[in-house]
């Protein structure tokens, strides 16, 4: 007998991703920025547990404190929400184990680098779902003016740098 394939509605997760942020600008210091340590991981464990894989996945932030301005944070909430879920879906099939690492710093110059790679079994170039994730993961970053780069060995790796806004 075969078993119904589960279906993910990542829907609620962007909405999440949005409401986390939210949150966070009632809790924080400073009024229109994004403590973002503190916030991808609440986004991370959150995607996880709705998932129902919080032991099946390792979750590893790399990043020191680091605080956006809203406009940077919601669009690259909203990428890395969409990166995620694309790992914890189809990194690692048949419940194996895996990681997924997140390195989020600013570099000289006020350039901001973000990457998420899992080591799962690696992109394939077709992935069924909704359609909606792709176009939002293109679009998003032209919003920041960053390029994205995806390498495909041993799992996938998706990085992005933009320029800062200087304060």
């Amino acid at each position: 007998m075969l078993t119904p394939k589960k279906v993910y509605h990542t829907g609620p997760n962007r909405v999440n991703s949005i409401s986390i942020v939210h949150q966070k600008l009632y809790q924080g210091a400073q009024l229109g920025a994004i403590e973002m340590k503190d916030y991808l991981l609440n986004l991370s464990e959150s995607i996880l547990d709705s998932f129902g894989v919080e032991e099946q996945i390792t979750l590893v932030l790399e990043m020191d404190q680091l605080d956006l301005e809203i406009d940077t944070a919601i669009p690259l909430g909203l990428i890395i929400n969409d990166l995620f879920i694309n790992a914890v879906k189809y990194a690692s099939p048949d419940s194996r184990h895996g990681s997924i690492i997140i390195i989020l710093e600013k570099q000289a110059d006020h350039i901001l680098y973000l990457n998420l790679t899992d080591d799962g079994v690696g992109k394939h170039d077709e992935i069924k779902g909704t359609g909606f994730g792709s176009p939002l993961i293109k679009l998003l970053p032209r919003q920041l003016n960053c390029q994205m780069e995806e390498l495909r060995e041993k799992g996938t790796s998706i990085s992005f740098q933009l320029k800062g806004k200087k304060k």
